[in-house]
């Protein structure tokens, strides 16, 4: 299931109010949201970012991705990595893209679903703390 926030302006006022709070960094536009978490005063977060695009039932649906230079640098990794495994397993080398490819493959790829989780989730959480506090 996607998480979702509906496009209204409660939603942008919230959405700015996160941004002026100091929580997230980013833009948001009427059909599209990014966001970056902020961890501390000065540093701007990590490599990820949260991003919101309109659907056709008007709600913004989330999703989590790498920021600019590391999805270039994923996507190429990947790519070398499966050449290298294809290469290897020509040459008889079963064993090579185990350790090499697959194993940090499959670390990098569960870290990476584990943290989208818990940024989504820090992210509504906030969200409808400030709904609550304002609207209710």
């Amino acid at each position: 299931m996607t998480e979702t926030i509906s496009n209204n302006e409660k939603s942008f006022n919230i959405l700015n109010k996160l941004i002026l709070n100091g929580f997230y960094d980013g833009n948001i536009s009427p059909n599209r949201i990014e966001l970056n978490r902020k961890y501390g005063i000065f540093n701007s977060g990590g490599n990820h970012r949260i991003i919101g695009i309109l659907n056709s039932e008007n709600k913004f649906e989330l999703d989590f991705d790498f920021k600019f230079p590391m999805n270039i640098a994923v996507k190429v990794a990947i790519g070398i990595g499966i050449i290298f495994s294809i290469i290897s397993l020509i040459y008889g080398n079963w064993f090579l893209p185990i350790p090499f490819f697959i194993l940090p493959f499959l670390i990098t790829y569960i870290d990476f679903k584990l943290k989208k989780k818990k940024e989504i989730n820090l992210l509504t959480s906030k969200f409808l703390e400030l709904y609550k506090s304002e609207y209710e």
